[in-house]
């Protein structure tokens, strides 16, 4: 019985993909993937100036074996710090969310945004697709940076574990 059990189990852990650390030193963080990410630059004009945005991304939804998708876009707001009181990052948030969600038409489920001493993070969940695709993601603003995790996954996979997987191993490298 146990050699069946084994050769079940051992056959079970083969299909599951090795999450591993991805270092960005150039954008300054790290994160857990099981994919590797894709890095693409490309330049924004602004009023002010010009905007270097970042965008990672790997993993497919049509993936059999592990059906994510991984996103994290990343740029550094003109001038110094965001600064501005509660109103002002919610409706910050708020709008960086929303513009997402309509180019998805999906629509939020919840968010909250949590002040710790090196950032503002809002913690956001949305449906796709009619209901059957979920997206949840972190909005970090730290100073001037901004940080937008999101990782896409089908409802019927169940995929909250492996999205807090990666959503909570993105870690700033020190300075």
């Amino acid at each position: 019985m146990f050699p069946v059990l084994y050769m079940v189990t051992a056959f079970i852990i083969s299909l599951q993909p090795n999450w591993e650390w991805q270092s960005f030193p150039e954008t300054g963080f790290k994160i857990l993937t099981p994919k590797p990410l894709i890095h693409d630059v490309r330049e924004v004009p602004t009023p002010a100036s010009i905007i270097q945005f970042h965008q990672f991304h790997g993993g497919s939804l049509s993936d059999s074996t592990l059906s994510l998708a991984f996103v994290i876009d990343h740029y550094m707001l003109p001038g110094e710090e965001v600064v501005g009181d509660d109103d002002y990052k919610k409706e910050f948030f708020e709008n960086t969310i929303d513009e997402l969600l309509i180019s998805l038409d999906g629509t939020l489920v919840y968010m909250d945004i949590v002040h710790q001493a090196d950032r503002d993070v809002c913690i956001w969940k949305g449906s796709f697709m009619k209901g059957d695709g979920v997206i949840r993601g972190h909005t970090i603003l730290s100073g001037n940076k901004y940080y937008g995790l999101q990782v896409f996954g089908m409802e019927k996979n169940n995929p909250d574990e492996l999205m807090d997987k990666f959503l909570n191993s993105f870690k700033f490298l020190d300075t």
